[in-house]
């Protein structure tokens, strides 16, 4: 792996001695200076993502309440947070999403909240005045909140490549305009072989876009790009339309964590979790197997440090055989590129780079 000197990033392996895991992350919160963003008394928002319903790979419970017990602690308030999908799943509104929090594990004794009110509609905008959005729509919360704290699940995504702290950030904390706003480049179509006219897609689109006629047809100027169908095809019939320029889909997600991470300065920390690492989203209603094995836990300040750094680790990492990975299974592999060899997932983090979002140097410090 080559590490590149820059912002300081933290690493807690999955290796212990005499020090247990849970213990270790204390130190990883400790040591990466978690509690410098945290102000007494206030209310820490820890950005989440609660696992779409039949999503086994989500980030356990058990470590989530260890990062709430370690910001209770230091005198904080903390709270779980996501917002509404822009997909007609089980977290299309906060009813529902707040039931499948809870479904999943997450009834930890802290407080859940949807962060851009019951049907996604609570927002502001921010000024930017970047390359594709001179403002973005925020959900609500990130004005209120007095601090957030982003807890990624680190993993594949058939768009960017992978899905980490910006990602997590930048879709997270959108609301459902911002959210159609990044995906708006995107349109997928069906393999009419794969199809076999379940009506599924059908039934999840939110936007009627989808007709059975005896197979599923997409109206590519009624869908709205939000991956429902994507996500709810039982046989991978429906697919992404690989002409499209995904470095644009990379580019808006930069500039709004960006917005974010203006809005937050100083007060904005992430937490990427190299478990279950996995070729899908967990916006997926079902979980494949993880491509590596697990590694461990990062901590920074630096979005784009911590998302480069955890890319190194798992391409630096032999890959797991019955996985999907076809050819990348030996150290310094491109685990990403072998996964969706037409996305450059190196092109966003050299644009949230450019925009001043972060660093790709990084220098890792190893927590023990």
């Amino acid at each position: 792996m080559k590490e590149r000197k820059g912002s300081k990033v933290y690493f807690a392996s999955l290796k212990v001695k005499d020090t247990g895991f849970l213990e270790k992350l204390d130190n990883l919160f400790e040591g990466s200076g978690l509690s410098m963003v945290l102000g007494e008394n206030k209310l820490v928002g820890l950005k989440l993502h609660f696992g779409e319903k039949g999503n086994t790979s989500y980030i356990r419970p058990l470590f989530i309440k260890r990062v709430v017990h370690f910001i209770e602690k230091g005198g904080a308030n903390p709270f779980l947070f996501d917002t509404t999908t822009l997909y007609s799943g089980s977290r299309a509104n906060a009813v529902d999403h707040i039931r499948t929090a809870i479904d999943n594990g997450f009834g930890i004794g802290c407080p859940i909240i949807i962060g851009d009110g019951l049907f996604g509609d609570r927002k502001q905008e921010v000024k930017i005045n970047l390359k594709q959005f001179k403002q973005a729509s925020i959900a609500q919360i990130v004005f209120s909140v007095g601090s957030i704290v982003a807890v990624s699940h680190f993993k594949c995504h058939l768009l960017a490549g992978f899905g980490g702290a910006i990602k997590n950030i930048a879709m997270g904390c959108a609301s459902k305009q911002g959210k159609l706003m990044m995906h708006s480049t995107v349109s997928p179509y069906v393999d009419e072989e794969e199809c076999v006219a379940c009506e599924l897609c059908m039934l999840y689109c939110p936007a009627d876009a989808i007709a059975i006629d005896e197979k599923a047809v997409v109206d590519q100027k009624q869908c709205i790009g939000c991956g429902s169908c994507i996500a709810m095809c039982n046989t991978g019939a429906i697919k992404i339309q690989w002409d499209i320029n995904l470095c644009i889909f990379q580019e808006r997600l930069a500039e709004y964590c960006y917005a974010v991470a203006q809005l937050k300065k100083g007060k904005l920390f992430y937490i990427n979790f190299l478990l279950n690492i996995t070729p899908d989203c967990d916006c997926f209603g079902k979980s494949d197997t993880p491509i590596v094995p697990d590694i461990g836990v990062l901590a920074s300040q630096d979005p784009v440090g911590i998302d480069q750094a955890s890319c190194d680790l798992i391409n630096n990492s032999i890959g797991n055989e019955g996985s999907r990975l076809r050819k990348a299974f030996g150290k310094g592999t491109d685990k990403f590129r072998d996964l969706f060899p037409k996305v450059n997932w190196e092109y966003g983090l050299a644009y949230a780079e450019q925009i001043g979002l972060g660093s790709r140097a990084y220098t890792l410090e190893e927590i023990t």
